[in-house]
């Protein structure tokens, strides 16, 4: 039960985070005047949210508890998939919401370089802390979500010439390219009659 109550209390770390992006695109989007591409903007940050939410709630949070629970130096295993990696997961968030804040000020235009990196970074950063967190606990890369955070980063090409609004809906367009990539490889791997992640970890406990 410790173990689940500490892998919660950074579970709701990532919650909080998530809301605040919500609130944060909310309140920049009630001070602007409404038109189509505010509002389109508003939604793809929505979108870009609940992704981030998917890519995170959807089994990597379980996978860890559990490893955590099973794992004969919980206390290594704590510091570095949750002080650690947390953080950077939260920090991509964090940029997240500013990236989503910058696009919706400023949809229709071109967004300068400084601006422009922070916007794809934070998706970028998200999926790259998920890469190091797979790497850490299981000793294997996530090639799935490391090209989602190479695509991310690609996309700064494209805002050079193009506006915000594009590279928002690009960065969104990679995040729920991984989601389904992800899903149609569970629903091949559950054809096949192989175990998932959990059960393997389930069948043969390691720290």
């Amino acid at each position: 039960m410790q173990a689940a109550h500490f892998a919660e209390r950074f579970q709701l770390f990532v919650i909080i985070a998530l809301g605040e992006t919500i609130v944060i695109t909310g309140t920049t989007t009630s001070e602007l005047d409404l038109d189509l591409a505010v509002v389109s903007a508003f939604a793809l940050a929505f979108l870009g949210t609940a992704a981030l939410w998917w890519l995170y709630f959807s089994y990597v949070s379980t996978i860890l508890q559990r490893r955590l629970e099973l794992a004969s130096d919980s206390t290594t295993i704590a510091r570095d998939a949750y002080t650690y990696l947390h953080a950077a997961i939260v920090a991509g968030i964090v940029l997240s919401a500013v990236g989503d804040e910058l696009v919706i000020a400023h949809p229709t235009e071109v967004l300068p370089s400084p601006e422009l990196a922070t916007v794809v970074a934070g998706p970028a950063l998200y999926l790259l802390a998920h890469v190091a967190l797979r790497l850490r606990m299981t000793g294997t890369i996530s090639g799935k979500r490391l090209s989602g955070a190479l695509a991310c980063l690609a996309i700064a090409g494209v805002g050079l010439f193009a506006p915000a609004l594009v590279v928002g809906a690009l960065l969104v367009a990679v995040l729920v390219t991984v989601i389904v990539v992800e899903r149609i490889a569970e629903l091949r791997r559950r054809g096949r009659g192989e175990p998932s992640a959990l059960e393997r970890l389930e069948a043969s406990p390691s720290s």
